[in-house]
């Protein structure tokens, strides 16, 4: 996957989301099953992940520095995306602030000049080349797009 690709897949879910506008509030807060996560919760964790790559990875990777040694407690990050969601924030403004975001992420991975991502970098234990870490975050934007797909499919 090339940085155009990655650019483009990364815009896919600005679009997307902008369909979810048309929800009902009983469909945005209702859960996929019993004690699981919403649509609401699913697009404030999409909010949660995009800060976290502009806060610690990308600052780095666009200026050629080590990554900042970051807890991730990815169960916490999680939890607290998803009381964001269910705070009184309406669905329209957290629709709006995904897109924002997620315009935001991909305003600085165009940034980052072509030939990086065929780089390798250390994310945690693991080593991979950008374009296999954002391929990483796109299939886990596809996993949670169909999950909501398939829920609305059933409603």
């Amino acid at each position: 996957m090339d940085k155009q690709h990655i650019i483009e897949e990364n815009l896919k879910l600005v679009v997307w989301c902008e369909s979810l506008k048309e929800l009902t509030d009983e469909v945005w807060f209702s859960c996929f099953s019993e004690g699981s996560w919403g649509i609401a919760d699913v697009i404030s964790h999409f909010i949660s992940w995009d800060q976290f790559l502009l806060n610690y990875r990308l600052p780095a990777i666009i200026h050629g520095e080590e990554f900042l040694e970051v807890q991730v407690d990815v169960e916490t990050i999680n939890a607290k995306a998803s009381q964001y969601a269910r705070s009184g924030i309406s669905k329209f403004d957290l629709i709006e602030k995904c897109m924002a975001k997620r315009n935001e992420l991909v305003s600085q991975v165009e940034s980052i000049p072509a030939e990086k991502f065929a780089e390798q970098f250390i994310f945690g234990r693991t080593r991979l080349t950008l374009k296999e870490y954002f391929s990483d975050f796109i299939d886990h934007d596809k996993h949670h797009m169909d999950q909501i797909h398939d829920f609305l499919m059933r409603q």
